[in-house]
């Protein structure tokens, strides 16, 4: 079975830095996580408990999920707990998996900078404009669409680090 390497690869100070964002970008997804739990079990309180009115827990809650769901990609990333199919590289040489490893990490790379470019144009009409939501709360529509720019920004750092440990593999292995 085709196993990731541990985070820390040894990719000189740029991959350091963009390990130590990935993991600061866990962190954060981790803290999003409980202050879900807590916005939601607040509003479960004021309502059944208290029978106070909310407006503004669900959509709080919405939010630091979907920071959760973005920021913490880079993280998921960089301790190789996203999907794979190993099924069909088990088989594989160590070089093959490296070589494909490295196109699936290019094709990814594609995509997330593509969607990452579209998130900050995003990010910054809503900023730019002032947009709200139309909740009764109404927070400003540039915070949740600060977290996919974000997320996908890290992602994108998160594989320039993968290819990079990828190609060195492949250098030492040449040589």
């Amino acid at each position: 079975m085709h196993q990731k390497s541990p985070p820390n690869r040894g990719l000189g100070p740029f991959g350091k830095i963009i390990n130590m964002f990935s993991e600061v970008c866990g962190w954060i997804a981790f803290a999003a996580v409980l202050g879900a739990m807590l916005v939601i079990s607040y509003e479960v309180m004021a309502r059944y408990l208290f029978h106070w009115a909310t407006y503004w827990e669900i959509e709080a809650a919405i939010f630091l999920l979907i920071l959760t769901t973005f920021v913490g990609s880079a993280y998921t990333m960089k301790y190789g707990r996203h999907i794979s199919l190993d099924i069909m590289t088990q088989r594989m040489s160590a070089r093959n998996q490296a070589k494909l490893d490295i196109l699936t990490c290019l094709a990814s790379l594609s995509f997330c900078v593509l969607v990452s470019w579209r998130c900050w144009e995003m990010w910054w009409e809503a900023y730019g404009l002032g947009w709200t939501t139309d909740s009764l709360w109404a927070p400003p529509l540039w915070i949740p669409y600060l977290f996919p720019a974000l997320g996908f920004t890290a992602m994108s750092l998160q594989l320039i680090a993968e290819i990079t440990h990828w190609v060195v593999i492949l250098v030492k292995k040449e040589a």
